[in-house]
């Protein structure tokens, strides 16, 4: 046995800790799978918009007169790129909290230890 441990008793700090977060979990799962499916959208995102414009689209509003005649300002692609990685930095971080706050619950049935 390489990590046996015995289960924790009535007053152990960490059975208090567990049992406080336990009734939080089924949310806190809930908001991960939000958030992951969030973040492979993101992710999607500029892959549609390529094939979209490669496809004679409009890329979804980026060229509304489509890819030949696209006039856009300086800006908007660094304003994209700005819009996305903000996005991606708070996705992020919603998704390391969650999985923080389920680690801390111990929510063992996703090997989350």
């Amino acid at each position: 046995m390489l990590c046996s441990r015995a289960p924790y008793t009535q007053g152990h700090p960490s059975a208090i800790l567990a049992s406080r977060y336990a009734a939080g979990v089924p949310f806190v799962r809930f908001l991960l799978g939000v958030l992951v499916a969030i973040g492979v959208l993101l992710v999607a995102l500029p892959a549609v918009v390529l094939v979209d414009l490669v496809s004679g689209g409009t890329g979804l509003g980026l060229c509304p007169t489509g890819l030949g005649t696209c006039e856009t300002s300086t800006y908007t692609i660094a304003e994209l790129f700005l819009i996305l990685g903000g996005i991606g930095l708070v996705v992020g971080g919603g998704i390391a909290w969650c999985v923080r706050m389920l680690r801390r619950s111990g929510a063992s049935s996703m090997g989350l230890r």
